[in-house]
């Protein structure tokens, strides 16, 4: 552990600012963890096949990768992480190339980007040219895959044992720097929320020792609230593209997991890939609705009848997926005597039992159950969630409601934000969240909310999961985004629907394509260059031959502000990244339907 923790922290010493530290750290790590795979891979190689050009340059860039340590050693910090990530990118395009199909390579480009945004998160130019290459190298592979300029050495028809062998090691490797990755974006959050609350820390003391000059004090208070949300917004929209890619990734995985039989023994890893991005999106969920909350930008519910059943098999169903990570199961209860229809804001009653489950989840044992049992007391109706957990000590009970408190299990850190929100949100809405907890058995928290019955659904079934869930076989599809990772995943998912699919980089290139191909419907993402997504959707509203094209906004914006103004603006959907792959089916089918009977 000594020469271990020696080598992460070499050149460590050289630099006094915190997050160059962290940079240098994680450079180091992940050349060391890359460096001791491609070893072993290429030695494997070479004793299994006897073929060097299979196993001499995995020992190269092995030896390549110690080198970039020994770079941060004489304090050669950025040449050290742009050699990195162009070790990795020129290897991947090697093997890439010469492997075929054997193994899933390509993979690791979701690692590349989000190495580059890591090691390279103060530096701008520097993590644009990384990611550049990146994309560069990915889309030389892609042609080369199609074209055949280099012939792999592996035919894709040849099925040896050996090659067998590589593939069954090498997939899990590639996933375990996906979720590598993961890990530090994970903590890299953590660490800019501390960085924050520091911050407002800060300024509450002066506002404390400057009590005479109130009104200049709230008045900086005031910019202070605002530019911390307009950096928790900006971070959270930055975060959430790389972020979006990982989901996709673990989606896309899972599908293809489930299509060939052959690929059963990383399911548990496309699982858990999956189990780390969805948390991760509901930390970012949290982190912003708290800043929300700081702000005191307060929903006022929106009341309307839904159908509670219905209501609560769609968010089980959703979270089950998650559990099963863990082996654990949710079991629902509904009383007999609750009414079917009910009057409320199911987004804020959604947000308050996704937080409960998730907390639930999180600190339960392995191989336990969650219980959601939904009862009626007098003229009121409850939520309530219990978990098999550890328990939470007597003297926790006073402060688990308050922001940032939290207790670890070995699942999941979480941010301690989920529980003060959750009571923020049953307040709002004119209840009140109540725990209980026995240690070594579990906890208990129930939320009791106003009964009102409704009589009637209001003009539409409630339930949107009875659009079914079908292919999108011929069918058009226009996607205007920028990023080129997210225009590949979300091109791979529709074309395996049966979808034909049409990119377009920017706004005026959409609008072009969407004159020219009249497609079915449009997917647009609200952030992208020259004519912005807004404007976008003007001009396609003010189209008569595209108006009455659906139109399904994909952001990394999760602000209800920013959700309002483009669905005033002609939006048929808004939908936040990362974006839920059944969630979009069902969008899709929805309008496809929609349009069908006009």
């Amino acid at each position: 552990m000594s020469l271990l923790q020696h080598i992460t922290t070499t050149g460590y010493r050289r630099v006094t600012d915190e997050d160059k530290r962290r940079s240098v750290k994680i450079v180091n790590t992940l050349a060391l963890v890359t460096a001791v795979m491609s070893g072993v891979f290429g030695f494997g190689c070479y004793f299994l096949t006897w073929n060097f050009e299979m196993s001499a340059p995995a020992i190269i860039e092995s030896l390549l990768l110690s080198a970039v340590i020994i770079s941060n050693r004489f304090g050669k910090f950025t040449a050290a992480a742009l050699a990195l990530i162009i070790i990795n990118n020129v290897s991947i395009q090697y093997y890439s190339a010469i492997m075929g199909r054997v193994t899933e390579v390509h993979l690791l480009f979701i690692f590349l980007v989000g190495l580059s945004l890591l090691v390279f998160e103060r530096e701008k130019s520097m993590r644009v040219l990384s990611i550049g290459l990146t994309i560069f190298a990915f889309l030389a592979g892609e042609f080369n895959m199609y074209f055949r300029f280099i012939s792999p050495i592996v035919p894709p028809e040849e099925h040896s044992p050996v090659h067998f062998v590589i593939r069954w090691v090498t997939i899990p490797s590639i996933l375990l720097l996906d979720l590598l990755v993961i890990y530090y974006y994970v903590r890299n959050i953590e660490r800019l929320r501390k960085k924050e609350m520091l911050h407002v820390q800060e300024m509450l003391k002066a506002v404390k020792e400057h009590n005479r000059d109130l009104e200049i004090l709230t008045a900086q208070l005031a910019k202070a609230t605002d530019a911390k949300t307009v950096f928790v917004r900006e971070t959270s929209h930055e975060i959430r593209t790389p972020l979006n890619a990982i989901f996709g990734i673990s989606q896309l995985l899972q599908l293809k997991v489930a299509q060939d039989r052959s690929l059963a023994p990383i399911r548990q890893l496309a699982d858990h890939l999956y189990a780390a991005s969805y948390n991760t999106r509901e930390i970012i969920n949290n982190v912003l609705e708290f800043s929300r909350i700081e702000a005191g930008k307060q929903d006022t519910p929106q009341l309307a009848a839904f159908n509670i059943r219905e209501w609560l098999e769609g968010i089980v169903n959703m979270h089950q997926y998650v559990a099963s990570v863990k082996t654990v199961r949710i079991r629902t209860t509904v009383a007999e005597e609750l009414p079917q229809l009910i009057t409320g804001d199911k987004v804020l009653l959604s947000k308050t039992l996704n937080n409960l489950l998730s907390n639930a989840i999180k600190f339960t044992q392995q191989e336990s159950t969650v219980t959601l049992d939904v009862f009626k007391v007098d003229h009121k109706w409850c939520l309530q969630v219990t978990d098999q957990g550890e328990g939470i000590r007597a003297d926790r009970l006073s402060t688990i409601f308050d922001a940032f408190v939290t207790e670890r299990n070995i699942f999941l850190e979480g941010t301690g934000l989920g529980l003060h929100i959750t009571r923020h949100l049953a307040t709002s809405m004119g209840g009140d969240i109540k725990v209980y907890s026995v240690m070594g058995k579990g906890t208990t928290f129930t939320v009791t909310l106003p009964l009102e019955e409704a009589a009637e659904l209001c003009g539409h079934h409630d339930n949107e999961e009875d659009d079914e869930a079908g292919s999108l076989t011929d069918t058009s599809i226009l996607i205007i985004e920028d990023d080129k990772m997210s225009q590949l995943i979300l091109s791979r998912f529709l074309n395996g629907l049966g979808s034909r699919t049409i990119v377009a980089a920017d706004g005026m290139e959409g609008l072009l394509l969407a004159r020219a191909s009249r497609p079915d419907i449009i997917i647009l993402d609200s952030h992208i260059p020259g004519l912005s997504g807004k404007d976008t959707l003007a001009e396609i509203r003010a189209d008569d031959i595209l108006k009455h094209i659906p139109v399904i906004i994909a952001s990394g914006d999760a602000f209800k502000e920013n959700a309002e103004e483009l669905l005033l603006a002609g939006a048929n959907d808004y939908l936040v990244k990362p974006i839920e792959f059944k969630t979009l089916q069902t969008k899709l089918n929805k309008y496809l339907k929609a349009n069908a009977h006009l």
